[in-house]
């Protein structure tokens, strides 16, 4: 799908709009391939404003890809401890081991096969770390880009218009479109109280004024929920000496409110996924290790 003139004048008046209105955000000003990679896993189903500080210490303590391979999993897991989804922070290790030893992959289909990494952040790494002049659908894309030019809410048709929206790039104005086309949609083309008022391309907009919501699956409520002990019980362990407690004293920590065949599942799950383990009446962060 070829760029209209409509669509190349949506794409000048945004990349006019941020280049004098964009958040200052760390990840922003490092375009090497794994500060992009660390700051999208770290963003996905994450508002920016939590991942500030939390980049910035994850980046320096570990400061490459193979620092990041070479690290114990409990010294990962305590340093992502609060960003949730912490399935995560066993992805990245991986993903930069792989690098670490192959280099990084030559286009986006090889970028999408490290582990964690989805057709999203494959794009987003592409083009903000190698210059490919490709569109990245997320959330808030999404939601402009039906907003702005209608069409089918469908993946294919969507990413084709972004992709034609990105490619006229070259050089910087690459990265730059990539970033304006989720701060858009972040910070004018809400979900909720979308700011026309402010919108450099409101102009010909079928939604100014109207605009509609644009669903999205929900999360399921966190209160009360399994997830929600899951989160509690490691971001205990992040913090205890030697990343590691008693499982009495964590059942009176997190979970004395269980029942004892629910504390169960929680655990063994969390066992399970490799974010911790339990030995000898301790539960400790992390998978098990040889030799433990």
């Amino acid at each position: 799908m070829p760029a209209s003139a409509e669509a190349l004048q949506v794409r000048h008046d945004l990349l006019e709009w941020y280049d004098r209105n964009h958040r200052d955000f760390p990840w922003r000003r490092r375009h090497d391939p794994y500060a992009v990679l660390v700051s999208e896993v770290m963003l996905q189903q994450t508002q920016a404003s939590r991942v500030v500080d939390r980049f910035v210490r994850f980046m320096d303590r570990f400061p490459t890809a193979d620092a990041l391979a070479a690290a114990p999993t409990a010294a990962v897991l305590a340093e992502w401890s609060g960003l949730g989804y912490n399935r995560r922070a066993l992805a990245l290790p991986r993903a930069a081991a792989i690098v670490a030893r192959d280099g990084w992959p030559p286009d986006v289909a090889g970028l999408e096969r490290l582990p964690g990494v989805g057709p999203y952040t494959a794009r987003a790494v592409a083009s903000l770390a190698f210059g490919v002049p490709i569109g990245v659908v997320d959330t808030n894309v999404r939601r402009w880009l039906l907003r702005r030019f209608g069409g089918a809410d469908a993946p294919a048709a969507l990413q084709e218009r972004a992709d034609a929206l990105a490619a006229p790039g070259t050089g910087p104005a690459i990265a730059a479109w990539t970033h304006a086309s989720m701060e858009f949609g972040a910070a004018i083309c809400r979900s909720r109280n979308p700011r026309c008022d402010a919108c450099p391309v409101a102009d010909g907009c079928p939604s100014r004024g109207a605009a509609v919501a644009v669903p999205v699956p929900r999360q399921p409520a966190l209160q009360g929920s399994d997830r929600a002990v899951r989160g509690a019980m490691l971001r205990q362990l992040a913090v205890a000496a030697g990343h590691a407690l008693s499982e009495t004293a964590a059942r009176e920590r997190i979970g004395a409110d269980l029942d004892g065949e629910r504390w169960e599942r929680i655990l063994a799950g969390l066992e399970r996924d490799g974010l911790l383990h339990r030995r000898g009446g301790t539960v400790a962060l992390g998978a098990a290790t040889i030799g433990r």
